[in-house]
């Protein structure tokens, strides 16, 4: 299937810059076809990222996506050290205080509301790609490649089931059965049509702007309402998706994964077949110099 129109888009902040240095690095080396790669970052940082800018990469800062009345500021509870996303025009419409992760959810959500392309794939400034990797082959089977991992949420998991409940509600759906769907995972591609479709859902649904109502709630995920949406609002071969169950990245998630990185000689060593990037979560301790030097060493 052809043309599509691709970009990767990237939402990262001031702690992750040396990572999504490596990032950038690793797109420049391994991928091809997409338009342009997006760095969404908040506009105090925008500085910061700006030497990362090329032929195919922009940063976006946040007052581009999403609305005036939500901002960051310093956290007064962590003396400044933290940063939390409200004001006047966020309390008077409902919405607690958010937290990093959730502008940064929101930043994903709102970019193709924003963009050109037809097809946004999502990676992670903790990823390096390091195997060749053509994005427009994510269009096969009529549709685009939607991450779907069948029956990988139970009911037994609380946060997970809660973001499914959540994702019914916003979209006016019955109420999920579990063990449901997982949509959940590194290198996720969304179709900007559907987006697009998703928010009005939303909005006609809630009778609020798609912005208040997602942050309105302290728990959500912007998979999960994505998936909910192209699968139960939708169905997938209607909303142009075909589902894949298969990982594209490896991810390293905890301290006791990463024991292993150290007898390694380049990441080739762990990559699974069909596997073309692997993501080393920033809460680990590997430091970013070892990270380059097995970035170096494919």
């Amino acid at each position: 299937m052809t043309g599509f129109s691709y970009a990767i888009a990237t939402p990262s902040y001031s702690g992750d810059l040396e990572r999504c240095r490596l990032l950038c690095a690793s797109v420049d080396r391994f991928v091809s076809g997409h338009a342009m790669h997006y760095l969404l970052v908040e506009d105090r940082d925008l500085a910061l990222f700006r030497p990362l800018e090329g032929p195919r990469r922009k940063v976006i800062p946040e007052s581009a996506l999403l609305p005036r009345w939500l901002k960051s500021r310093p956290d007064p509870l962590s003396l400044g050290r933290r940063r939390v996303w409200t004001g006047i025009g966020a309390l008077a419409r409902g919405l607690p205080p958010l937290r990093g992760w959730h502008a940064q959810q929101l930043r994903k959500l709102a970019f193709p509301l924003k963009s050109s392309e037809d097809v946004v794939l999502f990676a992670d400034s903790d990823m390096i790609f390091l195997r060749p990797f053509d994005v427009a082959s994510l269009a096969a089977a009529g549709g685009v490649r939607l991450y779907r991992k069948p029956d990988g949420i139970t009911g037994e998991m609380t946060r997970h089931a809660d973001w499914c409940h959540l994702a019914s509600r916003l979209l006016g759906l019955p109420a999920p059965s579990f063990p449901s769907a997982d949509y959940i995972n590194n290198l996720v591609s969304w179709r900007r049509d559907n987006v697009v479709a998703m928010m009005a859902r939303i909005e006609e649904t809630t009778g609020r702007d798609w912005v208040s109502a997602i942050a309105a709630n302290r728990q959500f995920s912007e998979y999960m309402i994505y998936g909910y949406f192209v699968e139960r609002g939708r169905e997938l071969a209607e909303a142009g998706h075909w589902p894949d169950a298969h990982e594209l990245c490896k991810v390293y998630w905890f301290d006791e994964d990463v024991v292993g990185l150290a007898g390694l000689r380049s990441f080739e060593e762990a990559l699974e077949p069909g596997q073309v990037a692997v993501g080393v979560q920033s809460f680990t301790e590997v430091p970013i110099e070892r990270l380059w030097t097995l970035f170096e060493a494919q």
